[in-house]
């Protein structure tokens, strides 16, 4: 026995939505100018929120005023070519992404077009899209931040190339010890007036502190419009309003789990194309990894030049220096000075004491003729070399360090001095001022009634 044969109702039971037009051309049919609704049916009707007798009878163009011209082409196309097209495309008239094709009819002049709503496929497609170029913003970014050109030159660029993506007024780079906070790097847009120089080592709590409020909720401080802070905030307001600031988003960079910057953007430009917000902390992590490398290799650099004590430099700059002085025509002034008694307080204060008294040494030399020019040669002997001085100011200069070490009654030095007129003359003035600086250590151990051991 046979099932009873069923007839599906054409309105209720096509699971898309389904229309017929007639297709109005011009004269010469060399276009199509409007259509006239034929058929449609219950999803068709939900789908564009009209009736069925909203819809019979009556023109596409005057139902939907603001209307798609493109859904006439392609009924001009189904018509003429006597073949289904098939596109994707988004219908203001009806805000909806629609996937459809329409096919000629038997009928001359009558198509049917059938639709799919693709909303979600279509968000997901942006949301990919968006995922992609953003991606592909950071490399690029992250690229320039490594390009091996010099520090300054890669952050600049760096932040020149982000501003062609996220096309703010000003993005900047603001360091901080959690004390102070200065802007270190800025790139603004033409027109727009550079804020570096006045944001220098300003009061962390009272420029920027208020921004960890935001990060107890978000991974960024992320101020859509300032005048959202005008009542709660107004210290933070009024100087986001003075730099012509409306929006700001700003992403921290840490080191050991503490902020010690972040990578801002004011007036960004607000678009679907980018996650804004995305490429600016992944940015701001590379950022923050460039700071921190450069930093150590900047205290490695230091380190290997200075004396940890001291804080003057230490032998391997002074072999440097007095090579590179050595290959001068000019004159040079130098000093060798050695701290007295310094065996006598490490014996009776302990080394504590005898650092202190380093300390005060090269303190003294460094107050009358610059750190930059002040050695540690090891144990207690400093040596000073003073380029392109001439015979005066340094006899002047050495009167001045005598007159400071007598008046300080507690530490004293032991001095030795030697000015030439040409640097290629270096190894044998050092020799002199060595010689001299005895000379003066003896006399001293002879007023003082104590023998050369009590160095």
């Amino acid at each position: 026995m046979h099932e009873p044969l069923f007839t599906p109702d054409p309105f209720r039971d096509i699971p898309v939505a389904y229309a017929v037009y007639r297709v109005l051309m011009d004269e010469d049919r060399t276009r199509c100018v409007d259509t006239r609704y034929v058929y449609v049916n219950e999803c068709y009707c939900t789908m564009a929120g009209k009736s069925q007798d909203e819809l019979l009878g009556h023109s596409f163009m005057d139902s939907y005023v603001e209307a798609d011209a493109r859904w006439l082409d392609y009924c001009y196309q189904a018509v003429t070519t006597r073949k289904a097209v098939h596109d994707t495309i988004f219908a203001p008239e009806i805000d909806h992404w629609l996937d459809f094709t329409v096919s000629p009819l038997s009928e001359p002049d009558l198509v049917a077009y059938a639709f799919t709503n693709v909303d979600h496929q279509q968000k997901v497609n942006a949301a990919i899209n968006r995922l992609r170029v953003t991606n592909d913003i950071v490399l690029r970014v992250s690229r320039r931040l490594n390009s091996g050109e010099d520090y300054r030159a890669c952050m600049d660029g760096a932040l020149a190339q982000l501003s062609t993506y996220v096309k703010p007024d000003r993005l900047y780079v603001l360091e901080t010890d959690g004390i102070t906070v200065s802007n270190t790097f800025e790139w603004c847009a033409e027109g727009i007036r550079p804020e570096i120089d006045t944001l220098q080592n300003r009061n962390y709590d009272e420029y920027i502190g208020g921004w960890e409020e935001f990060l107890k909720h978000d991974t960024s401080v992320v101020i859509p419009d300032i005048e959202l802070l005008k009542e709660h905030d107004p210290i933070d307001y009024y100087n986001l309003k003075r730099q012509g600031i409306k929006r700001l988003l700003c992403s921290p960079f840490y080191s050991e789990g503490r902020i010690v910057g972040y990578l801002g953007a004011d007036n960004y430009e607000v678009s679907d194309l980018v996650n804004t917000k995305e490429i600016l902390e992944s940015v701001s992590y590379f950022i923050g990894a460039k700071i921190a490398n450069h930093n150590l290799v900047t205290q490695l650099e230091y380190l290997s030049r200075h004396d940890d004590l001291t804080g003057v430099g230490n032998r391997t700059a002074l072999s440097q220096q007095v090579e590179l002085l050595s290959h001068m025509n000019g004159s040079v002034g130098i000093i060798f000075a050695d701290v007295n008694g310094l065996k006598e307080t490490n014996d009776e204060q302990g080394h504590c004491a005898g650092d202190e008294v380093l300390q005060f040494a090269a303190n003294a030399l460094s107050q009358i003729w610059g750190a930059a020019n002040v050695y540690r040669d090891g144990g207690d002997e400093f040596i000073v070399l003073v380029p392109l001085i001439s015979r005066s100011d340094f006899d002047h200069g050495c009167e001045k360090l005598v007159r400071l070490i007598r008046d300080n009654g507690h530490h004293r030095l032991a001095i030795g001095t030697t000015w030439i007129a040409d640097g290629s003359h270096i190894s044998d003035a050092i020799a002199d001022a060595d010689h001299r600086m005895y000379q003066d250590k003896a006399e001293y151990y002879n007023r003082h009634k104590q023998g050369p051991d009590a160095r």
